[in-house]
């Protein structure tokens, strides 16, 4: 089982550079990762639930394990995930499984897979040769409450740097206004920013021991001028650091993050 070449509807083939504000249509939208063994898709939940479990292809046993949600949302986030990755992989029958950690893998591809979901919106990405991570969330104000869980002093004060505003009494913390806290004001964009990075190089290792906040560190980027959107990373290990390197995609009111390489 092998990823297909990837589909080019959102930009010109010739160039190697990340979609940026993408606004998803009604059907499953594949666009460019810079890997040339990596693939990278997003699909606008849209369908009713009837067409994705026809799309899904997931086998009886994991349907069953589908029934027992009652949620309508839950079921059709976990029937766009697998219709997304029957689409990338050509229409094979799709099945799932996890470590004991909670890491997922795909029956029949030798690579590795990551993937995530909204309401809205589900994420795939395989790689045939390295591990995957990646999140997508939704933006909104509930990121200011939690923000100090999983951030480091430096990252919390250049985030706020880079949204043009200023820690009160030196301790990182700052007074929003209800206009400030919406999922458009800059501050909120990069704590989401911040916070899928983590997500996806967490799934990336799939390692619990791995602690947000301690562990991964995100590397000071100007978000508002990086080109290519892409940024560096560093996780910490009893053994060692790893470095890498992520790139992320505004899709409408959502940040998506995913991991590109490790770099040593």
């Amino acid at each position: 089982m092998k990823i297909l070449s990837v589909k080019y509807n959102v930009q010109d083939t010739n160039q190697v550079r990340p979609v940026r504000n993408v606004y998803l249509c009604t059907m499953p939208l594949i666009f460019e990762k810079i890997l040339p063994a990596s693939r990278l898709g997003v699909w606008k939940i849209v369908e009713p639930e009837v067409s994705l479990r026809e799309a899904s292809r997931a086998v009886p046993e994991d349907l069953k394990v589908l029934d027992s949600y009652k949620n309508e949302s839950r079921r059709k986030q976990w029937l766009a995930c697998r219709s997304l990755i029957a689409e990338m992989l050509g229409g094979e029958n799709v099945k799932v499984t996890y470590d004991e950690y909670g890491k997922p893998s795909l029956n029949g591809f030798p690579g590795h897979i990551s993937f995530s979901h909204t309401n809205e919106y589900a994420a795939v990405l395989l790689n045939e040769t390295c591990p995957a991570g990646l999140d997508i969330e939704k933006l909104g104000p509930r990121i200011h409450k939690v923000a100090e869980r999983f951030l480091q002093p430096d990252e919390l004060e250049y985030a706020l740097q880079l949204a043009g505003m200023k820690a009160e009494g030196g301790n990182g913390n700052v007074t929003l206004s209800d206009r400030e806290k919406t999922g458009s004001h800059p501050h909120t964009e990069i704590l989401y920013l911040y916070w899928c990075a983590k997500e996806a190089l967490y799934k990336f290792y799939g390692k619990p021991s791995v602690d947000l906040k301690n562990d991964i560190h995100i590397a000071a980027f100007d978000y508002f001028c990086t080109a290519q959107a892409t940024f560096a990373a560093r996780v910490k290990f009893p053994e060692g650091a790893k470095d890498h390197e992520l790139q992320f995609e505004r899709i409408g009111d959502h940040m998506l993050v995913y991991t590109i390489s490790k770099q040593g």
